[in-house]
C-alpha cells in the first residue's frame, strides 16, 4: 500500500525528520496513506498517533493549524470540525448521549437502593457544582457520582484534569465513572491515574462503568 505514495515517509524511516522538516508533499502522502487505511482523513489527536504524519503541534508551527492545513492540501473534507453543522451534530450528539446514559444509570442506581435515596443533579456546596447523582448514604453524608464517555485512554485523562478541580473543595466521595465505552480495562484507568504528576485527592475514584456495576456495593455503602 505504501508503494503509492512516494513522497511517503515517518519518523522511523527519515534519517533526520525534525531537521529536515516535513514538505507539503509528505505531508499530503501522509493524510491519503491515512485517508486509505482508515476511510476518513485524521483529526489531530490521530495525527499524533500517526508515524507518517508531524505532530499536531508542528502543524499548527508550521502551517497556522489543522484548518490552514487541509486548505493548503485541498483535501476532500470537512476542514473545521469545531465549527458550524459539525459542531451543532457533535454537540447534539453528545447531549443525545448524556441523557441517555443519565437515565440508565439512574435506574441501575434506583433498582440497587430505594430511590429516596438517589438525587439528580445535586449542587455540591462548597463547590457549586451540579453533579450527576449523590447517593445519600446516612443523613449528612453521601456519594457523588459524575458521568463521562470517553474514546480512548488520552480523553479519559484530559476530562478528569477538567473534573478533578471542580470538586477540589468537596467533601464527599466523588467517583467519576467512564460509561458507554466497554473497550477500557479497570487496571489500565488505574495505572493511568496511579502515574499522573498531579495525583488526584483520596476521596475521588475514576473507574469504568463494568467495574461499578461489578462492585457496587462495595463503592457504595450505607452508615445507617
Amino acid at each position: 500500500m505504501k508503494q503509492n505514495y512516494k513522497n511517503l515517509y515517518s519518523i522511523s524511516s527519515c534519517a533526520l525528520p525534525k531537521k529536515k522538516g516535513w514538505s507539503l508533499d509528505n505531508i499530503k502522502d501522509g493524510f491519503e496513506y491515512f485517508n486509505e487505511l482508515h476511510e476518513h482523513y485524521p483529526t489531530a489527536q490521530e495525527i499524533d498517533n500517526f508515524e507518517y504524519l508531524p505532530s499536531s503541534r508542528s502543524i499548527q508551527r508550521s502551517h497556522g493549524g489543522l484548518v490552514a492545513l487541509r486548505k493548503k492540501l485541498d483535501l476532500a473534507c470537512i476542514l473545521d470540525h469545531t465549527k458550524g453543522k459539525t459542531r451543532s451534530k457533535m454537540a447534539q450528539k453528545t447531549s443525545n448521549r448524556a441523557k441517555y446514559y443519565e437515565e440508565e444509570f439512574f435506574l441501575l442506581l434506583a433498582s440497587n437502593f430505594t430511590e429516596m435515596r438517589v438525587h439528580e443533579h445535586k449542587v455540591i456546596r462548597p463547590s457549586d457544582v451540579s453533579c450527576d447523582f449523590f447517593v445519600y448514604t446516612s443523613d449528612n453524608g453521601g456519594i457523588v457520582i459524575d458521568l463521562f464517555y470517553a474514546a480512548n485512554l488520552a480523553n479519559i485523562s484530559k476530562v478528569v484534569n477538567i473534573k478533578y478541580k471542580k470538586y477540589t473543595n468537596s467533601n464527599f466521595k466523588t467517583l467519576f465513572i467512564i460509561v458507554g465505552n466497554d473497550s477500557f480495562l479497570q487496571n489500565d484507568i488505574d495505572l493511568m491515574i496511579k502515574n499522573r504528576k498531579n495525583q488526584l485527592p483520596d476521596f475521588i475514584t475514576v473507574i469504568t462503568e463494568k467495574e461499578f456495576k461489578r462492585n457496587i456495593y462495595s463503592y457504595i455503602s450505607f452508615d445507617t
